[in-house]
């Protein structure tokens, strides 16, 4: 399928950790939102005074909000029918975890699921 994808980042939102690290952490994300959307991603990366934010948008069916929660477990997998191990979301709680972050899923203005990750930002 085809998929547009858009990025807005702020230069000024700069991960303060491992490049690495957050490769991994936006890559699971943006994998997952490919996965699931129908034809359009949409990533913004802002810095505020007390970290930087990456939201990942999709226009897909989205996913509930009572399964949610299920969704960030290790290995657990909402669509049997679709290829997957489970781990992605999961990895991005644990790494953000680690670095004192926290991951959102909610509702998508594209009409699909929001991934929110909230990190710390290295100083100005």
């Amino acid at each position: 399928k085809g998929i547009a994808i858009d990025v807005d980042a702020d230069p000024k939102a700069v991960f303060r950790g491992e490049r690495g690290d957050f490769d991994e952490l936006v890559g699971n994300l943006l994998e997952n939102a490919a996965k699931w959307c129908k034809s359009r991603v949409n990533v913004t990366v802002t810095r505020s005074d007390d970290g930087l934010q990456v939201i990942v948008d999709d226009d897909g069916p989205g996913l509930p909000a009572e399964h949610r929660a299920k969704a960030l477990e290790r290995g657990k997998r909402l669509d049997e029918s679709e290829p997957g191990t489970g781990l992605g979301l999961s990895i991005v709680t644990e790494l953000a975890d680690i670095y004192g972050g926290r991951l959102h899923l909610e509702d998508s203005p594209f009409g699909g699921l929001r991934a929110r990750l909230e990190l710390p930002a290295a100083p100005l």
